[in-house]
């Protein structure tokens, strides 16, 4: 992969600098007290930052109950480079170009063509053109790019996508090379928690549960993404739930994902009502009018799920559950009958949230992971809010 100069910072810069993110508008004084260097070495470090652009004096601040010169105030230029994610899903891609800080400055989204081997990067190409404008006038451009993949994914190299063959290819070399930037595979559930734990919330142990035509779940233990021995951790969707049950891609049967995804619920839905064109807006329709098999179909995916979050919460006993799936959007009632389902004594303090990101979830965590290399911050958060139950 390519160097990246940022990665290669003494502690002392990256102990300055993550003090910064955290403690906005902060002076030399405070940032030596916080960080127990000495006032000298500060004001060095501090000094390069600003002549790198990755730092602004913005004005003074009040002086201390003891008197003396009023300090001036630090804060970090966001501004003066650029994060983008992708996502490639099945027969979609989706661009977010941030600031250093996650502020959106340009979303792109392209749906209704399946993404292969043969078009994938093309059409990645396309979406880092069409950004080129809006960082290319920038002091350090585009600082990474993270790629979310729906599969495994290890040691930044495709092992396996259920619905596609990108892992033929050498995606994340044939990006770089192209680009001449930083680039980072990894799977989509990862990146959802990164993007909750950076934007959401402090929580140290928690599980984010993608639900879209396959089912994945992203883990945090004590503040550490769990990837597994091969990448494999996480890939609930295929724990087997039902012995000798529907085959998948996988090579298994019964797998969680093949009766409670949305992809596969759409797909039922479709067979059950003898409409090959529904949409999930027509699921919806049927739901609302409490169509009794609708009703049933809908009941059983979410017996699936119920069995599939239970399994987490007993085997990593995480402070929440954040569900993320487009299926909220249809199925308003989705989330509290997986909470009824779901009262076992061992369950009662673990929180189960829908997702205030969204599908924004993936693209965020992508701007995390792309921040925590160019920084050299592996526990950097952004904007908190910390999730309290419904």
């Amino acid at each position: 992969m390519i160097a990246n100069k940022m990665t290669l910072r003494e502690h002392n810069e990256t102990l300055i600098l993550s003090t910064i993110i955290h403690n906005p508008e902060i002076s030399r004084a405070a940032i030596s007290q916080l960080t127990g260097l000495n006032k000298a070495s500060t004001s060095e470090i501090v000094k390069k930052f600003i002549d790198e652009q990755l730092i602004n004096e913005i004005g003074i601040g009040n002086s201390t109950a003891s008197g003396g010169r009023k300090p001036i105030q630090l804060q970090m230029n966001y501004d003066v480079g650029c994060s983008l994610s992708i996502d490639i899903g099945y027969d979609y891609i989706y661009g977010l170009l941030t600031t250093l800080n996650g502020e959106s400055i340009h979303y792109i989204e392209n749906e209704g063509n399946r993404l292969t081997k043969e078009n994938t990067v093309s059409e990645i190409n396309k979406i880092v053109k069409a950004m080129q404008p809006y960082y290319e006038h920038k002091k350090f451009q585009l600082i990474g790019i993270t790629i979310a993949i729906h599969g495994i994914v290890y040691n930044n190299n495709i092992i396996f996508t259920t619905y596609s063959d990108l892992h033929e290819i050498n995606l994340a070399e044939i990006i770089e090379t192209k680009w001449n930037t930083p680039v980072y595979i990894e799977n989509e559930a990862n990146l959802s928690v990164l993007g909750e734990k950076g934007f959401t919330t402090p929580l140290k142990n928690m599980v984010s549960v993608s639900i879209h035509n396959g089912i994945g779940a992203g883990i945090l233990i004590d503040g550490e993404l769990y990837h597994g021995t091969k990448g494999q951790g996480g890939e609930i969707g295929h724990m087997i739930l039902q012995p000798h049950g529907r085959p998948c891609p996988c090579g298994n049967k019964g797998c969680m994902e093949q009766y409670c995804s949305a992809a596969v619920l759409l797909k039922d839905y479709r067979v059950l009502t003898d409409s090959p064109g529904a949409t999930y807006k027509d699921l919806n329709e049927s739901y609302k009018n409490a169509e009794p098999a609708v009703l049933e179909l809908v009941d059983t995916a979410v017996d699936y799920l119920s069995f599939g979050i239970n399994n987490l919460i007993m085997n990593l006993d995480p402070e929440v559950i954040i569900l993320n799936s487009k299926l909220f959007d249809y199925l308003p009632t989705l989330l509290n009958a997986i909470k009824e389902r779901i009262t076992n004594r061992f369950s009662k303090d673990v929180q189960i949230v829908e997702s205030s990101l969204n599908h924004q979830a993936i693209l965020l965590g992508g701007t995390i992971l792309n921040l925590q290399h160019f920084f050299n911050i592996p526990d950097l958060t952004l904007h908190q809010k910390t999730y309290k139950e419904n």
